[in-house]
């Protein structure tokens, strides 16, 4: 994600969401120039993305999370990029850079089997 723009990811963030038939809509709770923390709902009850960006430091996160636990997630702190799997969300697994269009595809495939 190095050298986006908040208002280029949250640009991104609409486009991917639109073509997903999961998203129900997309609240902006932060944007400013270093900082976006979008809040993705989803059809089903009580579940949603946080998605969260800083410019400044270069860290990313995203987190399915349903009932107010996180189920899933990923994201670059502490550790470089890692993601939380759907059987044990508080394990750190290893992994390439994702993308949120990749985090939600698995969102989608987890939801809809």
């Amino acid at each position: 994600m190095a050298a986006m723009t908040t208002i280029q990811l949250l640009h991104e963030l609409r486009r991917v969401c639109y073509d997903s038939s999961l998203v129900d809509r997309l609240e902006e709770r932060i944007l400013d120039v270093d900082v976006l923390h979008v809040r993705v709902h989803l059809a089903q009850s009580d579940t949603f993305i946080n998605v969260f960006y800083n410019l400044a430091t270069d860290k990313t996160a995203f987190a399915l999370v349903r009932d107010g636990r996180r189920i899933y997630g990923a994201d670059n702190a502490k550790t470089g990029w890692h993601y939380h799997p759907f059987a044990d969300p508080d394990q750190h697994v290893t992994c390439h850079e994702m993308s949120f269009s990749e985090f939600l595809r698995s969102v989608e495939i987890h939801l809809n089997p």
